[in-house]
């Protein structure tokens, strides 16, 4: 759901002010409304990256949009009942044309770090559940339920009962949901979001939902001929065929392969894509946009927080490049990043990719 800045108009009514604001819509992917970027629920605790939970919004319109008249709003999970008192915050200031709000809200106590400058402070109001609840930005300072007309955007998470679409879930002291870098939303906040490292980012910053304009780029420039991706914590857009998905099992991903044959000697046409969300969207063989932000994890390459679109017009084959990657650990989602991921060891081999550009063959499906 979104709010949309409109330019100004030619009629009295409404020259002084120089705004319009068009009534909520449904899903939005064109990116043209205010969407909530980031949802920030673990802070303070203790091991918490920050001291305080955060909401970002995000504007990818070149206008700015004003948030005067209007609130974010806070829903216990189990709750059937509009939100009243400090569960309603009014909103004021601007969110910046291509740029992020950050809403500084209270935490569960001292741990962590102290935020960025956050544009608007809400003191003790909003302060949402760990463990679920519906977040959302409404047109007025009155409560509303989440499911009003009056709801701008929301997230629903963990056990919410008033999602867009589905909610998502793996929060924890050290990740936050983030939308996909591109801001774009398809009104189903499991596929819309994802878990990451906490990026809060003010009106100072610029750049996609959760973090900066997505450069596009091949499999190959994204890997790099080095130890290292040279667009670590970059946000990039890269197309290829899907050969291997595993949305299921603990592995959390796909595999991403530019097709035809191998171009770039040195540097790898082959990555992996983290998020299980994503991975029960593709199947083998699919030719796919993925946005996302460039991570290392365990000293290989990956794209994280991704948001996959299907290409209308598929790809060339992949030129098998014939090695065997057997998959010998699990893999989990949730959890802090780091305990889990050493937990879980790596699903492939990405530096082999890195020298020898490779394709993908199963164990006993040579």
């Amino acid at each position: 759901m979104r709010r949309t800045a409109v330019g100004v108009l030619s009629l009295s009514t409404f020259a002084a002010a120089g705004w319009l604001t068009a009534t909520p819509a449904a899903a939005n992917p064109a990116g043209t409304g205010l969407v909530i970027s980031e949802a920030y629920v673990n802070g303070g605790s203790a091991g918490a990256t920050y001291q305080n939970k955060f909401v970002e919004l995000y504007n990818p319109t070149a206008s700015a949009i004003p948030l005067a008249g209007d609130s974010l709003q806070y829903r216990a999970p189990a709750s059937t009942v509009t939100p009243i008192g400090s569960q309603v915050f009014a909103l004021s200031g601007s969110v910046p044309a291509h740029g992020h709000f950050l809403i500084q809200l209270p935490g569960n106590g001292a741990n962590g770090a102290v935020l960025p400058d956050a544009d608007l402070t809400t003191g003790t109001s909003v302060n949402p559940g760990a463990a679920g609840g519906t977040l959302y930005v409404a047109a007025g300072t009155t409560g509303v339920l989440p499911t009003d007309a009056a709801v701008i955007d929301k997230i629903g998470y963990g056990t919410s009962n008033s999602p867009e679409g589905t909610a998502p879930s793996g929060n924890s002291v050290v990740l936050s949901y983030q939308r996909a870098a591109s801001g774009v939303d398809s009104d189903n906040n499991a596929a819309d979001f994802s878990v990451s490292s906490p990026t809060p980012e003010n009106s100072g910053t610029t750049g996609g939902g959760g973090g900066d304009e997505p450069e596009d780029l091949t499999i190959a420039q994204i890997q790099g001929t080095g130890d290292t991706s040279p667009y670590v914590d970059k946000s990039v857009r890269t197309t290829g065929v899907v050969t291997a998905a595993y949305p299921t099992g603990g592995f959390n991903g796909f595999f991403l392969e530019t097709p035809g044959p191998d171009t770039t000697p040195g540097a790898s046409d082959g990555i992996f894509v983290f998020g299980s969300i994503s991975a029960a969207q593709v199947a083998v063989g699919d030719s796919v946009q993925v946005t996302g932000k460039v991570a290392e994890f365990q000293g290989e390459t990956e794209i994280t927080s991704p948001a996959v679109t299907g290409l209308a017009a598929p790809l060339p084959a992949v030129t098998p490049r014939a090695a065997l990657v057997r998959p010998r650990h699990r893999r989990r989602e949730g959890g802090p990043r780091g305990r889990a991921r050493r937990a879980a060891g790596h699903l492939h081999r990405l530096r082999q990719l890195r020298r020898q550009p490779l394709r993908v063959v199963h164990a006993g499906r040579r």
